[in-house]
């Protein structure tokens, strides 16, 4: 009973291991002890918190309590439209879920030796820098001189997407839609905070969106080059469920940033439960999510874009959506990048290389080879509803 105890109350805080909590989950569903102690846990920690001496609110913080006061968005007129409801009529799940690699390259796929170099000199970075984000860093206590150091040690991330970017790539390769994945998806967020990072104006909230950014960046790049960190992404194949609540967590109240741009991510509710099965598979649908984030934060006329995440709209699936109120010349405009109808100079522009993405990952996370198909079905799509634009995508949920 003592050892129930003491994991009840290592739940509460948070220091449990994440394997151990998953199975502690499981317990309190059939072990009324496991509840009973759980509920004195956390009765007990908010007895404590009550002698603590109150302090005023943070800004970000305050903001973020006001925003849960606020109407949730009414997505009912978004999920009973024509491209929905055909959605409903045509979705089907597979029996055998994506669970990454089928369609990744090795780095030696790279044609140009000055891509693959920035691949492994970010990667490598990446990997040093992700430690000195973390919850127990100095950096998440408020002490930002070796975060600081680390970021001013070597070139702005921006530099590294320019020099790729410099390059003409074509989406058709699949060793260049890898290379577009990394570049193009949670990167130029994650040098938009880590530029500011860099300079004498740094704060905790920043660092946090920053360890997001380069967690999910990390594993968004050893999906897409098998041979980039062999030994970590064997831990992300397993198979290891990975919720909804994760990807609240992050993008809830969040600043993204889109090279120059930048708005407020607002959330619904979000479903409760499991979205993928592997970290391989949520870093695909992580990339998806920040694709759409891109393709709307550099258009909204309102500065921020709403993201929700729903379950049972769909039977079977899972049900990424995207909205902001638009202009509709930045409405036309996207049409043109999504049906790749607007080329600059010979060369598709980014956020048609972002659209590539999410019909790359489509074939993938639903085992087609037949694109036409997965657009008639409104597997993913855009559409305009009043003065908002919407952007979706459907994925197999997990019964």
């Amino acid at each position: 009973m003592e050892t129930l105890k003491q994991q009840a109350l290592d739940y509460t805080l948070g220091v449990m291991p994440k394997e151990e909590s998953l199975l502690f989950e499981a317990r309190l569903e059939n072990d009324e002890d496991a509840m009973k102690f759980l509920v004195e846990a956390q009765e007990d920690f908010a007895n404590l918190s009550l002698t603590a001496p109150p302090s005023s609110l943070g800004s970000e913080v305050r903001s973020r309590v006001m925003e849960y006061t606020e109407p949730k968005m009414d997505f009912d007129p978004f999920l009973s439209s024509n491209d929905i409801n055909n959605l409903r009529d045509n979705f089907s799940a597979q029996q055998n879920r994506y669970q990454g690699g089928q369609a990744s390259v090795d780095l030696a796929d790279i044609n140009e030796g000055g891509i693959k170099d920035e691949v492994l000199i970010k990667y490598e970075h990446l990997i040093n820098l992700l430690p000195l984000l973390s919850g127990d860093s100095k950096a998440a206590a408020g002490e930002f001189s070796e975060l600081q150091s680390n970021l001013r040690s070597s070139p702005s991330y921006s530099q590294t997407i320019s020099k790729i970017l410099d390059y003409n790539l074509k989406s058709e390769d699949p060793a260049t839609r890898s290379v577009l994945r990394t570049t193009l998806s949670s990167l130029p967020s994650l040098s938009f905070f880590s530029d500011r990072l860099r300079e004498d104006q740094a704060n905790m909230a920043d660092t946090r969106r920053l360890y997001y950014l380069c967690r999910d960046q990390l594993k968004i790049m050893r999906a897409s080059f098998k041979d980039l960190d062999p030994q970590r992404l064997l831990e992300d194949e397993k198979l290891r469920l990975h919720g909804a609540r994760l990807l609240h967590t992050k993008w809830w109240g969040a600043e993204h940033a889109y090279f120059s741009s930048k708005g407020q991510v607002k959330c619904g509710y979000f479903f409760d439960g499991p979205v993928t099965e592997r970290c391989v598979e949520f870093a695909e649908y992580d990339a998806n999510m920040y694709c759409l984030a891109n393709l709307l934060a550099p258009r909204s006329s309102t500065g921020d874009f709403h993201m929700e995440l729903l379950k049972d709209a769909v039977p079977g699936a899972t049900l990424a959506v995207a909205t902001a109120k638009m202009e509709l010349s930045e409405h036309q405009s996207l049409m043109y990048m999504t049906s790749g109808d607007l080329v600059t100079h010979g060369v598709a522009s980014q956020d048609h290389f972002l659209w590539k993405l999410i019909e790359d990952s489509m074939l993938k996370g639903h085992k087609s080879n037949n694109l036409k198909e997965l657009q008639e079905r409104k597997i993913f799509g855009i559409n305009r509803l009043g003065e908002y634009t919407y952007l979706w995508f459907a994925w197999p949920a997990i019964l």
